[in-house]
């Protein structure tokens, strides 16, 4: 990839993280937050942006000791 797709790719991580984010605050301060679906669909999003974060953004380096 270039330099220039890598940056568009993490960009495009960080906007989809940041949506997953904005939709779970939307749902945790909503009248209804105590109910058991929204609070499943709000810690879904918060897993999702989490895993974005860690599979794309924490990318190892050369440098790590764990990459062969």
């Amino acid at each position: 990839m270039t330099p220039r797709e890598q940056a568009a790719f993490v960009a495009g991580i960080q906007a989809a993280r940041q949506a997953a984010m904005m939709a779970a605050v939307t749902i945790e301060v909503r009248d209804d937050a105590r109910e058991v679906r929204q609070q499943a669909a709000a810690a879904a999003l918060h897993g999702l942006a989490a895993g974005l974060k860690v599979a794309f953004l924490d990318m190892p380096t050369a440098s790590d000791p764990a990459v062969k």
